[in-house]
C-alpha cells in the first residue's frame, strides 16, 4: 500500500527526499492547472510549480499535520502564481491564450473556431483584471472544479468569504464581457 500525503509531507519535513517524489506524481498537473490559468505561459506556469515544490520541500517541517496535504501545496502554488502573474503583469506585453485546445473543433466551422477562441481570450482578460482573491476562487471553482469548502480550506478563508469572492468575480466578470454568458 502506498503511503498518504500525511505520509509522505511528514517524512519530506524529517528530511527525506526520496518522499517528495512520489507527492509530485500526485500533485503536479493539479497545480500546473492552478499556476498557468495565472501566469498564462507553459514555461512560467512550469517554473511555477517547480517553485511550489521547492517551498513545500523546504517548509515541510512547518506543516503542523492539521491541514489536508493538498489544501497545503494549493495554498502554495497561489501565493507563488500570484506573486509570478503580479511580476508577469509588470513586464508583459503580449497576451497568449490559456489554451489552444482543438479538441472537438475538427467538425466546427474556421468561424466558431476563432469565435470559441476570441470568447476565451476575453475570458482570460477579464479574468486578470480581477483583484487576486476573487480571481483564485474563481479559478479553484470553475477550472479545478472544488468545492467551495475545500477552496476555504486551501485559501485560509471562511466559507461565507469564499462564496462572496466568487459572487464578486462572477458579477465583475458579466459585467466585462457584456452581460449575462
Amino acid at each position: 500500500m502506498e503511503p498518504s500525503d500525511r505520509e509522505l509531507l511528514r517524512r519530506v519535513g524529517e528530511g527525506d527526499r526520496d518522499a517528495l517524489a512520489p507527492l509530485m506524481e500526485r500533485h503536479y498537473r493539479r497545480l500546473y492547472r492552478i499556476v498557468l490559468s495565472y501566469v498564462r505561459d507553459a514555461d512560467e506556469a512550469l517554473d511555477g510549480v517547480q517553485e511550489t515544490f521547492v517551498k513545500a520541500y523546504c517548509h515541510a517541517a512547518r506543516w503542523d499535520g492539521s491541514a489536508d496535504v493538498g489544501a497545503w501545496l494549493t495554498r502554495i502554488a497561489v501565493n507563488e502564481s500570484i506573486d509570478r502573474y503580479r511580476r508577469g503583469r509588470r513586464r508583459r506585453a503580449s497576451f497568449e491564450p490559456l489554451t489552444g485546445d482543438a479538441a472537438g473543433a475538427a467538425a466546427d466551422t474556421p468561424e466558431a473556431g476563432l469565435s470559441r477562441r476570441e470568447a476565451r481570450e476575453q475570458l482570460e482578460d477579464a479574468l486578470g483584471t480581477l483583484p487576486a482573491p476573487q480571481r483564485a476562487v474563481f479559478v479553484l471553482r470553475h477550472r479545478e472544479e472544488m468545492t467551495l469548502d475545500a477552496i476555504g480550506k486551501a485559501l485560509r478563508l471562511p466559507l461565507g468569504t469564499v462564496k462572496s469572492h466568487l459572487h464578486r468575480a462572477m458579477r465583475r466578470l458579466r459585467a466585462q464581457l457584456g452581460g449575462d454568458r
